[in-house]
């Protein structure tokens, strides 16, 4: 039996991910600090990921957050794709512009 009562879809439940031509790639790593989602993270010495909070950081760059993660647990990295800027989760003081290239040579590309 067919159902053919009117359903209502939505494509982009949340405003972050801004195309797919790019794969999205990820990976999970001990989050070393407490992360919010959508926050770029940088990847420590030891192989833990936290939030960038400082532009002199941005060799170190390595995804976005995907979702938010508590210190010590598990944080699902993204590591390509494209990415609406203004949905990220931007520490004070660093801006879309200030990652842009960094994100860029890493294989992330913000709109």
């Amino acid at each position: 039996m067919m159902d053919l009562a009117k359903q209502t879809f939505s494509t982009a439940p949340e405003y972050i991910i801004a195309g797919t031509a790019i794969g999205i790639t990820q990976a999970v790593k001990t989050a070393a600090a407490n992360i919010e989602k959508y926050a770029p993270v940088i990847l420590t010495e030891d192989g833990e990921v936290t939030p960038l909070t400082d532009k002199t950081k941005l060799a170190a760059l390595y995804g976005i957050a995907a979702d938010s993660a508590d210190k010590d647990g598990d944080a699902v990295i993204w590591l390509s794709g494209e990415f609406f800027a203004d949905g990220l989760t931007l520490a004070t003081g660093i801006t879309a512009a200030d990652i842009e290239v960094a994100f860029r040579n890493i294989g992330i590309y913000l709109k």
